[in-house]
């Protein structure tokens, strides 16, 4: 049936509607086939995926749910530390688990459509160089030898790499540290010029293990169709073009090196007040936006400040009570969600708040514990913490963005306090008597442990650390600039005992964070002494870091976001032959049977103002509320795809949104995206397939499981529903009036 519904024909009976899922996003968490991601995850504070939706057990509910959509297609991937935890060691029982899972889609008239590698691979892969070694692409042709031997007449539709061009973001970030979007991450030190050539390596792996995964696959079947899905970025024909330019022009690693300094140019430009700041400073997505951080030093968590006599206990005695919070903080922040029902009373200092406490206009303050745990201390018997631990804290050091240098000899002293004994020893000495706390994992020792190696020795070798000393930093470096001047400056908390305490009597500065401070100068200039302290209040934190060019940001971020090649389609012009070889080898060119693509967000010419929002979405996946929608984008996007391989059909392998984005619904998200690939189909572009993102909730890469992370047509509580019960959305409700009636 081709009914003609308006102005546009139906979709054709062979067009395929699909859902789609990802291992690491819903399968268990099992410690014995744990993967990079995993890894990844703990290293760097993110939420771990636990149980995530448990598929692993429950695929057969999910496949069932995907069929009463009326969905065709059912796209999933292979777990490889599963399917091979030990080199060349495969796992039979997950070999039969997957070859239950194909039989059950197709026995629900479904089309599986297998994703290789999704974002995670084993952990014996990277401790051999991982996915930029030189041997990868053997390593993976074997791999996929024994997947086509075993799979390879049960499916059809392969997708090797899950969006390449997002999986340069585990080895190229600006932020400086091991600040990567995705792992596997590189240790501290690592050069912009050493992440550019492993991107150079990666692209060109990948390429050649795609290249393999099809040889592999059609030698099997020859009716294997196998292909990719960069995620595409929503960009106006004519700047999509000048984007590919930049990647075209590219005749060496070098080109790729210099257009690289250009995005890592405009932070080097902020130059606030101070050069640190060690100031009980909780690391969070939002704050990384404007400053970098350091490894985690310290884990706190939010607690409840009443006096001694208060007749409040719990959390729940709070409701319709006045409770105060630190403007700027973290607290302020999640109050309304941990104390519901309290009244909030916002202060500039601790002083102010704690007066207010004492004369009975606050019933509470909510803050970190160890703050707060510091009043107490300071004045026994007459207030106590109530609650409990409420959220988890990670205090880290804060530096400009880009200021690599300086961030990498804070994580290089952050790691040898922690080792030596000293972080124990200052703990002990600023909270006699008080139990020690864990001490945190650095990134850097846990990415580094992942590849067999050291992490102090390993940074200390590319820091070229002599004796307690690096040697000179390069000029224009805000190192150099410190090392020039002959001390650093730091700002620091004075009015929170154990971490930041001016004495106004000895007037000496003490705490755990002075001690870090004192360390840092040790390291830089071989004396504790060469350190001056700037004492800053909750509010002045970030601030004190921050330039008064910061009004440029705008200008320097379209500059930074159009003038290189990171943006560009490049998956899609290697294969299309229009790379340089040494990104694309020459016997890669073409290797596809169809050409896919993800789409999510998009900007038109006349909203490039939000272009920010658009890349943090698409790069960082922050703040996805906001990310800008662009229906208008699903039809360009199919249109490059169409010219770019006039030949082959179109697949659109993902396409979805989270419960509200750029304030429109999941629901008519999906029906204003759903209905520009009906437009392409009416204009004569061969599109055969369109996957929504995704069947149910999932874990979303380590983050925070809420309304902005969760894209599931049927919503899990993922965080307190043990049962993961799976409840309908209108947005599923949307899609199978639109698969039903084949028309929006």
């Amino acid at each position: 049936m081709n009914v003609t519904q308006g102005s546009l024909r139906a979709f054709p009976d062979t067009f395929r509607f699909g859902v789609a899922t990802a291992d690491h996003q819903c399968e268990a968490y099992v410690a014995e086939y744990a993967d990079v991601t995993d890894v990844w995850e703990r290293a760097t504070n993110k939420t771990l995926r636990g149980t995530a939706t448990d598929f692993w057990v429950r695929y057969g509910e999910d496949i069932a749910l995907a069929q009463s959509l009326g969905c065709t297609a059912f796209r999933f991937s292979l777990s490889w530390a599963r399917l091979e935890p030990r080199p060349g060691k495969y796992n039979e029982d997950a070999f039969d688990h997957y070859h239950k899972l194909i039989a059950a889609i197709r026995a629900a008239q479904m089309e599986p459509i297998v994703t290789i590698v999704h974002f995670a691979w084993p952990l014996h892969i990277e401790e051999r160089g991982g996915l930029i070694s030189l041997d990868f692409p053997e390593i993976f042709a074997g791999y996929m030898a024994e997947i086509a031997k075993r799979f390879g007449l049960d499916v059809r539709y392969w997708i090797p790499f899950n969006e390449p061009t997002i999986m340069a973001t585990g080895y190229l970030n600006f932020g400086g540290g091991t600040n990567y979007n995705l792992p596997p991450g590189f240790p501290e030190g690592t050069t912009l010029q050493e992440q550019v050539e492993a991107v150079s390596d990666l692209m060109r792996n990948l390429f050649l293990a795609h290249t393999a995964a099809r040889k592999a696959l059609k030698a099997v079947n020859p009716e294997a169709q196998v292909g990719c899905n960069p995620n595409g970025l929503g960009l106006p024909g004519w700047l999509q073009k000048w984007l590919d330019g930049n990647v075209m022009r590219l005749r060496s690693r070098e080109d790729m090196t210099k257009q690289a300094h250009r995005y890592a140019a405009r932070p080097l430009l902020e130059q606030g007040k101070v050069d640190l700041v060690l100031a009980t400073l909780t690391r969070t997505k939002e704050r990384e936006q404007q400053v970098a951080f350091s490894d985690t030093y310290f884990i706190a968590g939010q607690t409840l400040l009443v006096r001694t006599q208060s007749q409040v206990n719990a959390v729940r005695d709070l409701n319709g009570k006045a409770v105060g919070v630190i403007q700027t903080s973290t607290a302020q922040e999640s109050l309304s969600t941990l104390v519901p029902g309290a009244l909030p009373r916002v202060f500039g200092t601790y002083e102010v708040a704690l007066t207010e406490l004492n004369q009975g206009g606050l019933e509470a303050i909510l803050a970190d514990n160890v703050i707060l745990q510091g009043f107490s201390t300071q004045s026994p018997g007459k207030y106590r913490l109530v609650g409990g631990l409420l959220t988890n804290e990670p205090y880290a050091a804060a530096v400009t963005l880009g200021n690599h240098e300086l961030l990498d000899v804070i994580n290089l002293t952050l790691q040898q306090f922690k080792d030596s004994g000293e972080w124990a020893a200052s703990y002990e000495r600023q909270f006699p008597g008080q139990p020690l706390p864990e001490v945190p994992v650095g990134r850097a020792q846990a990415l580094a442990a992942m590849r067999g190696r050291n992490a102090v020795q390993d940074m200390a070798e590319r820091l070229n650390v002599l004796g307690g000393k690096p040697s000179l930093a390069k000029q224009g470096t805000t190192l150099r600039r410190i090392q020039n001047r002959g001390y650093i400056l730091v700002a620091v908390k004075s009015n929170v005992p154990g971490f930041g305490y001016y004495n106004p009597t000895t007037k000496v500065y003490s705490g755990l964070e002075i001690d870090i401070a004192r360390k840092i100068a040790s390291v830089i200039f071989g004396d504790p002494d060469c350190v001056r302290f700037q004492p800053a209040t909750t509010p002045e934190r970030i601030p004190l870091l921050r330039s008064l060019l910061r009004f440029l940001d705008p200008l320097f971020n379209l500059y930074n976001i159009f003038s290189t090649w990171l943006n560009s389609n490049w998956w899609h012009l290697g294969m299309a032959g229009k790379l340089p070889d040494f990104m694309c080898p020459p016997e890669c060119v073409g290797q596809q049977d169809f050409v896919g693509f993800d789409y999510y967000w998009g900007l038109g010419t006349l909203r490039l103002n939000r272009i920010l929002h658009l890349m943090n979405a698409y790069i960082t996946a922050r703040d996805m509320t906001q990310a800008p929608v662009w229906p208008q984008g699903m039809y360009n996007a199919i249109k490059y795809c169409a010219r770019l391989f006039p030949d082959q059909p179109v697949m659109i392998i993902e396409n979805g949104c989270i419960e509200t984005a750029d304030n429109i619904a999941r629901a008519d998200y999906l029906s204003q995206h759903i209905k520009e690939v009906q437009r392409a189909i009416n204009d004569g572009m061969n599109v055969i397939a369109y996957t929504c993102w995704s069947i149910t909730s999932n874990r979303e890469w380590g983050a925070k499981f809420d309304g902005a992370s969760d894209y599931g047509l049927y919503h899990i509580d993922l965080d307190t529903d043990p049962a993961l019960k799976r409840l309908s959305t209108l947005a599923a409700d949307t899609y199978r009036t639109i698969i039903k009636r084949r028309t929006v």
